[in-house]
C-alpha cells in the first residue's frame, strides 16, 4: 500500500526557472546547475517510484513512503524511499542518479564517472549516508515506542546504468531499481530461513502496531523543507533583467527594495567567511582537488596543498564538499542546505 507519494517541486522548479530571468554571468550558472540536478534527482526518484509501486502498491503486508524527511534531536535524514513489512522491517532506500554509471573499488569507495573529462571523480558514499538516514530513523521509531526495528539498507540506481563493483568490496546493496523487489524478497526468506529472526518476526505480527499504523506515525512526522533560492543565489529584490534590444542595463528594484541594487555575480559569502588562499605563500590562484584524504585545494603558485574550511553555523552539523563539473558546494545534510564554495578555471 502506498501512504505518502513524493512531495511535488514543480514549485521549486518553476521559481528556478523564473531566476534564469534576472540573474547574470556565474549566478546564471548556479541556477541552470541546481535546475539540472533537481531535475535529475526528481527524475531518478520517479524512476525508483515506479518500480516500487509497480510491485508494492497493493500489498496488504507492506507500507511505502516516498520523500520523507524527518527531524530528530538536532540531525535530519532525508529518506527517498521507505519500504516497511508487517514484521518491522524497514527498507531504507537511497536513489542516486549516475546517468554514467557508478564504480566501487577495492577500498570500498564510489566513483562516477565524468563524461566531459573521461574520467572517474570521487564523491562521497551514498551507503554511508544511507546509514545515517538509518540511524535517525532508528532514534524516531523509539521516541514512538518500537525498540528493536530491523534495518535493510539500499541504493537505488538506474535500471540503464553501469556498476562496476570491486571483488574486495561488491557492495550488494547497490542495485538496479528494476532489481530491488528481487532483492527485497531474497533479504525476507533469510528472513524466514533464521530461527531468532523469524520468532521476532512472529511476535511483531501478532502483538505489534498493523503496518499502516507505523507508516502513518512516520507520514505525520514529515517536515518537508523550502530552499530561500533568492537568498542562495543573492537575487533577493532583484527584478528581471531588460531585453538587451532596449540598450538599458541597470537592475530594476521590485517591491521594498532600495532605488538602484548593484548587480552580483556570485552570492556574498558569510560575515565569518574569508577568500580562501594558501597557507604557505597566501596567492589566491587555486584549484581544487581530489586526493587520498579528500577535497583540498592546490596553489598555482607554490603547488603547496592547503585544507578547505567549512563548517555549518549549526552547532554539532558538519558540512561536506560536492563537486558538479567545475563547481564545488558546501552542503549540509542535517540542514538541507547546498551552496556554491568554489568554481575552479576551466
Amino acid at each position: 500500500m502506498i501512504i505518502k507519494n513524493a512531495d511535488d517541486k514543480s514549485s521549486a522548479i518553476g521559481h528556478l526557472e523564473s531566476l534564469l530571468k534576472r540573474a547574470e554571468g556565474k549566478q546564471l550558472k548556479f541556477i541552470e546547475d541546481e535546475l539540472r540536478m533537481l531535475r535529475a534527482g526528481i527524475k531518478g526518484e520517479q524512476q525508483s517510484a515506479y518500480h516500487i509501486d509497480f510491485d508494492f502498491r497493493n500489498s496488504v503486508l507492506t507500507a511505502v513512503i516516498h520523500d520523507l524527511r524527518l527531524e530528530h534531536n538536532g540531525r535530519v535524514a532525508q529518506i527517498d524511499h521507505l519500504v516497511i513489512h508487517r514484521t518491522h522491517k524497514f527498507f531504507v532506500l537511497e536513489t542516486k542518479s549516475f546517468s554514467h554509471g557508478v564504480k566501487i573499488n577495492d577500498d570500498g569507495e564510489f566513483l562516477r564517472w565524468n563524461d566531459w573529462k573521461k574520467t572517474y571523480e570521487g564523491l562521497p558514499s551514498p551507503i554511508e549516508q544511507n546509514r545515517r538516514h538509518v540511524e535517525v530513523l532508528r532514534e524516531v521509531l523509539s521516541s514512538l515506542g518500537y525498540a528493536k526495528p530491523v534495518f535493510e539498507s539500499f541504493v537505488l540506481i538506474s535500471p540503464t546504468a553501469r556498476i562496476d563493483r570491486s571483488k574486495v568490496h561488491p557492495c550488494p546493496e547497490v542495485v538496479k531499481a528494476d532489481q530491488f523487489s528481487t532483492a527485497y524478497k531474497k533479504r525476507l526468506d533469510d528472513t524466514i530461513n533464521s530461527a531468532g529472526e523469524i520468532f521476532g518476526a512472529l511476535k511483531n505480527i501478532v502483538f505489534g502496531d498493523s503496518v499502516e499504523t507505523i507508516a502513518q506515525k512516520l507520514v505525520a512526522l514529515h517536515k518537508p523543507i523550502t530552499i530561500d533560492y533568492d537568498r542562495k543565489f543573492g537575487l533577493q529584490g532583484v527584478s528581471a533583467r531588460v531585453p538587451e534590444h532596449t540598450g538599458v542595463t541597470t537592475v530594476v528594484p521590485i517591491e521594498e527594495a532600495p532605488p538602484v541594487v548593484a548587480k552580483v555575480d556570485i552570492p556574498a559569502p558569510d560575515a565569518t567567511e574569508v577568500a580562501p588562499c594558501c597557507k604557505s605563500c597566501g596567492g589566491t590562484q587555486l584549484a581544487i582537488e581530489y586526493g587520498k584524504y579528500g577535497y583540498y585545494f592546490k596553489c598555482k603558485s607554490c603547488a603547496a596543498n592547503t585544507a578547505p574550511k567549512i563548517a555549518c553555523h549549526v552547532s554539532g552539523h558538519s558540512e561536506k564538499i560536492r563537486k558538479d563539473k567545475l563547481t564545488f558546494y558546501r552542503e549540509c545534510e542535517q540542514c538541507g542546505t547546498s551552496k556554491v564554495f568554489y568554481v575552479n578555471d576551466a
